[in-house]
């Protein structure tokens, strides 16, 4: 029995994707879960893993190739009998060479001889100009493609830089956008092509005509003197006003392919679903205090617990009391999901990206610091996997690090809810007792789908994440 291999589905709006590199030959054995090829979305190259055990008997899509999503690009069977659907490639018969053409004789021979070749001197010895070599072809990467990232390309088209002349300095030797800087900052020098020299010509000397034998005076008879035509009254020319040249119009900078998938989603976002937002300041003092104990615990482990990692922690228990904020919004109802897989946005070097922490809603707060630590570094290094990416059932957008106080932030689909973070800062408050006191405060705005909750519940989630993180022990308990 044979399976099917698709491209898959990486992303929410993902319509189609490129095969970079196949990990697998034909005839292979491949396991269930074990990565066969890399497959480039708008956002990054991902590793494809395979949905079948057996051998891979048919690779259908060709490196380099891009193809719809849903469309087979292999074919895994039980041992290695081919596929009857799968057509084999016929090989290619090289045309044969065109016979030259017969030339007249008579016309080479015309053709041959130069202008005033009666009295021009022979040409023998002349040396002919050197014929000038075509230029070598520039080398190329594995099977004549170019791997870099989507930001590299950019740069590379609008500064004129050649990629297959850069070596890549990224995973598996991917070329970033600090080697095309590099390659900018340094700069090239390139040497002139020589300029061809245009063949003499042979000299023709104009032909002079004799001059008639002189006539005697008396038989010339002279002409009548002309009379002076009348003079007509010129008009004087109009004067014409030079015409202004148009200012030219600015340049328009294409966008990379991850910039026109955020454009698309956003905008499918915003018109889709009607957001609307809550936010609350939430007293972070006694997280931050707890967080400092924990991690001076973790230590000796590797393993270092962020703000983040608590808003998480926090996140994934007002989830499971809140399942709505969960749920999508599908067909006029609701799916209610039942694992809690939060997403978190992050910064990457062509653009935003929000992976998933898978199965967060069963971690512990150590296991959500190790597993957040881990997908951060897979995507920086574009290994993330498919899951990760179009995983998500909620997500927290973190602008903390970049000293923003308060943000909204955009849902992103199918996902209902989108929790906003900004940084932990010592402010002026009021307790209870009317003291003026420094607590460490941090300002949380949550964007919701109105079609699936309303205002009121939205106060309600917020309100059990404030007191969640302004009590942390009941996080860790």
């Amino acid at each position: 029995m044979a399976t099917e291999l698709t491209m898959p589905q990486m992303g929410y709006d993902m319509q189609e994707g490129t095969v970079v590199r196949w990990l697998k030959a034909e005839g292979s054995n491949v396991e269930l879960g074990e990565p066969v090829a890399e497959i480039e979305t708008d956002k990054a190259v991902v590793e494809f893993e395979s949905y079948a055990s057996g051998v891979l008997q048919t690779i259908l899509v060709a490196e380099g190739s891009t193809v719809p999503v849903g469309e087979a690009i292999a074919v895994v069977g039980e041992g290695d009998v081919a596929v009857a659907d799968a057509p084999e490639p016929e090989p290619e018969t090289p045309e044969p060479a065109a016979e030259p053409e017969a030339v007249d004789e008579e016309q080479d021979a015309v053709e041959a001889i130069p202008l005033g070749a009666a009295s021009a001197p022979s040409t023998d010895g002349v040396a002919t100009a050197p014929v000038e070599e075509a230029p070598a072809e520039q080398p190329v990467r594995e099977g004549g493609r170019v791997f870099a990232t989507p930001v590299a390309r950019q740069l590379a088209y609008e500064s004129g830089v050649d990629l297959s002349t850069v070596d890549g300095s990224g995973p598996g030797g991917r070329i970033v956008k600090e080697d095309v800087l590099n390659i900018i900052e340094a700069g090239t020098e390139t040497t002139p092509a020589p300029v061809p020299v245009a063949e003499e010509e042979s000299v023709v000397e104009p032909e002079v005509e004799a001059v008639p034998e002189s006539v005697p005076a008396a038989e010339v008879e002279p002409e009548p003197e002309p009379e002076p035509a009348p003079v007509a009254e010129v008009e004087p020319e109009p004067v014409v006003e030079p015409e202004v040249e148009a200012e030219p119009e600015p340049e328009l900078i294409p966008l990379s392919r991850m910039r026109q998938q955020i454009a698309r989603v956003t905008i499918r976002s915003k018109s889709e679903k009607p957001h609307f937002y809550v936010n609350t300041d939430v007293d972070m003092t006694k997280a931050m205090m707890l967080r400092a104990q924990i991690n001076q615990v973790m230590a000796a482990d590797g393993v270092r617990a962020t703000v983040n990692d608590l808003i998480i922690a926090a996140s994934v228990i007002t989830l499971k009391r809140f399942p709505k904020f969960n749920a999508f919004y599908e067909d006029g109802g609701l799916r209610m999901n039942d694992d809690v897989n939060v997403g978190i946005a992050m910064a990457v070097e062509e653009g935003l990206i929000m992976p998933a922490i898978v199965g967060a809603g069963e971690m512990s707060l150590r296991e959500i610091a190790q597993a957040s630590k881990e997908v951060a570094e897979r995507a920086q290094q574009g290994t993330l996997a498919p899951q990760e990416y179009a995983g998500g059932t909620f997500a927290i957008s973190n602008m903390g690090m970049m000293g923003v106080t308060s943000f909204v932030a955009i849902i992103q689909p199918p996902q209902s809810a989108v929790l906003a973070v900004g940084a932990v800062q010592k402010r002026p408050i009021v307790d209870d007792d009317d003291q003026i006191v420094v607590r460490q405060m941090m300002t949380a705005t949550l964007s919701a789908d109105h079609r699936i909750v309303d205002g009121a519940e939205g106060a309600m989630f917020v309100n059990e994440i404030k007191g969640l993180l302004e009590n942390p022990l009941s996080i860790i308990l």
